[in-house]
């Protein structure tokens, strides 16, 4: 996913920040992408601070301690909140601090890499497999909180046979013509998750 929003393997933008072996930290940039790896078995910092070229606020877009991916979901803050440019070290112009557990990557973005949500497009195939001759036909339950409790908003894709959601990430069901269930069969309660 992350290569389909920003491209960043074929990117010639690639630059390595810090590999420390004290630390086993090795943190680089790669297209408009910021990775940081934490290997060591057993420590974990608290506001590390790692240089890095943009002077923009950065946003973590995936880690692995989510727990989608089995982790403790300890760096949820930089999924919701923006890291700050802050003065530069490791001799690159800007700066962020971030807390980083043991044996953990984060995957940063610029923050204005970001804007304008998430578009998700049906495509004709599984438009065909749902029975539907256009995305308009399409309703996707958005899961949303509103006052401490989880609520299912309605959601029509346009007649360019887009879905548009503001944020970074949404999870939602589908109903297709008539209002048959649609189920993600790459999902175990059936919904569908998008990041970024």
């Amino acid at each position: 996913a992350c290569e389909n929003r920003f491209n960043w393997l074929g990117s010639e933008h690639q630059y390595v920040t810090v590999k420390s072996n004290k630390d086993k930290i090795i943190a680089f940039e790669r297209g408009d992408m910021f990775f940081v790896f934490n290997f060591h078995p057993s420590a974990s910092y608290t506001d590390y601070q790692i240089g890095l070229s943009w002077n923009e606020p950065m946003r973590t877009v995936m880690d692995s301690d989510e727990a989608r991916f089995g982790g403790q979901a300890r760096l949820g803050h930089g999924h919701t909140n923006v890291f700050q440019p802050l003065a530069g070290v490791d001799g690159r112009p800007s700066s962020i601090k971030t807390y980083l557990p043991s044996r953990t990557v984060q995957v940063l973005a610029k923050e204005s890499l970001l804007q304008g949500g998430v578009k998700i497009y049906a495509a004709k195939d599984y438009l065909a497999r749902a029975g539907a001759k256009s995305a308009t036909e399409l309703v996707a339950q958005l899961e949303v909180w509103k006052d401490g409790k989880m609520e299912s908003v309605p959601m029509k894709f346009d007649k360019d046979g887009c879905l548009a959601i503001g944020g970074i990430d949404a999870t939602f069901t589908l109903q297709g013509p008539g209002g048959k269930a649609l189920e993600c069969v790459s999902s175990k309660d059936g919904s569908f998750r998008v990041y970024f």
